[in-house]
């Protein structure tokens, strides 16, 4: 019997039951279309740390997803639950949505830079309904694919960096164009990783590096929002059960022997000591007064870019996009985008739980310093939980939801043995 944990009063998912304990009753074989697309997903993981253009470019990953977007068409139809369907219809909007925002904007200023952003939406909703859709036909392989990927990965950016640090610079980069890319990606590929080990067994030996080397990779970053916010995602997860605290002390051990003498634990405490007291640690310096001084965007939104529209370099020699993903929602797209946005959010809960939905909680926290909405981990991140809602409801009620409806139909009328 699944035992369910509680944690301050929440319910998480059950800890021992997971896919490889029951057969999914939606199991198929994979065919060849699914088999590319896996295939390309997971180099799309793989790939996605390496930025060889500047930052706001096309990258080679970016490359990898039109190719998979290319084989939708061939993959099996998927039977998508009432939620499943509502969360897409609700990102799908909200992507179109701000699309459509963009281009407006982009004609309305002659500036075909504001276009560019309508594409991110456009190729994020594509990755969201691949995950999905092969997610719905092949549960099991698709979170398997997504999690040895993020593995490999993760143990590829350590070795890379640890292998070309710069002690002489503050802050690493690894493969990305500046930090607070490197703690992101991080940050999210850790959410990824730890609620897919939920419903899929992956043993000790292959969580505890996993963990070890996006936590080091954090560190390297020496973002602030990212550290803290993967500490609390390490004890959200491991408090779930106290056979997860072994995987625990083993990482938090075996990083501990790694980086005892290293320069990097100095500057990870001069870095949590500084919090509150440099400048750009205000809502001010994240740029969330622009909302307010310039409510004529409250309810169709600015759009993203063109920041010569806004005379606030009051608090920054330069300006800047606003350092935050709900505040670049609010005003970006304004009220409507955000009401879509936290439609889809609701969406997303009912297609899961609380507990699963808690693998969001650390992205979001980091989303209160950083814009990460454009990030097309946390649409992964988003498609992963949905997924693993999805799985959860089918292993506990097998049979479909209106052969149940059936059946108690008979039974009111008195048919029912």
């Amino acid at each position: 019997m699944a035992r369910t944990m509680q944690l301050g009063g929440t319910k998480l998912p059950p800890v021992s039951r997971s896919i490889d304990d029951a057969p999914s009753p939606t199991a198929a074989r994979l065919d060849f279309p699914a088999k590319i697309t896996l295939f390309l997903l997971g180099l799309y993981i793989l790939l996605k740390p390496y930025y060889l253009l500047p930052s706001g470019s096309p990258q080679v990953a970016d490359i990898l997803l039109v190719f998979e977007i290319a084989f939708l068409p061939f993959l099996p139809p998927a039977k998508h639950d009432f939620a499943t369907r509502n969360l897409m219809y609700c990102m799908a909007v909200f992507s179109l949505y701000a699309a459509l925002v963009n281009l407006g904007w982009s004609i309305a200023l002659v500036d075909r830079s504001v276009a560019i952003y309508a594409a991110y939406y456009v190729f994020n909703l594509g990755l969201l309904i691949i995950c999905l859709r092969i997610g719905a036909a092949h549960t099991k392989a698709t979170l398997q694919v997504i999690a040895y990927a993020v593995v490999i990965s993760a143990v590829i950016q350590a070795v890379m960096t640890a292998h070309s640090l710069n002690t002489a610079q503050y802050r690493q980069t690894a493969s990305f164009n500046n930090p607070n890319q490197l703690g992101y990606w991080s940050l999210l590929s850790l959410c990824i990783f730890l609620s897919i080990t939920i419903r899929v067994k992956i043993k000790w030996y292959m969580q505890a590096p996993a963990i070890i080397c996006l936590c080091y990779a954090v560190a390297l970053s020496l973002s602030k929002a990212a550290m803290i916010a993967s500490a609390l995602m390490l004890i959200v997860h491991f408090a779930r059960s106290p056979r997860l605290v072994v995987i625990a002390l083993v990482s938090a051990l075996i990083g501990y022997l790694a980086l005892e003498n290293s320069t990097i634990t100095g500057r990870v405490e001069g870095r949590l000591e500084n919090i509150g007291s440099q400048t750009d640690d205000s809502l001010y310096s994240r740029g969330y007064l622009r909302v307010v001084e310039y409510p004529e965007y409250a309810v169709l939104g600015a759009g993203e870019g063109a920041l010569y529209r806004f005379n606030d370099v009051a608090y920054s020699d330069q300006r800047f996009e606003i350092h935050s993903t709900f505040g670049t929602i609010l005003f970006s797209y304004g009220v409507i985008g955000m009401v879509v946005f936290a439609g889809a959010i609701w969406q997303l809960y009912r297609a899961s739980s609380i507990g699963y939905l808690l693998y969001l909680f650390p992205p979001f926290l980091y989303g209160l310093t950083h814009q990460g909405l454009r990030f097309s981990f946390l649409w992964l991140l988003i498609s992963v939980i949905a997924i693993l809602g999805r799985s959860a409801r089918q292993q506990r009620s097998p049979i479909s939801p209106r052969h149940n409806i059936r059946q108690l139909a008979a039974a009111k009328a008195g048919r029912l043995s």
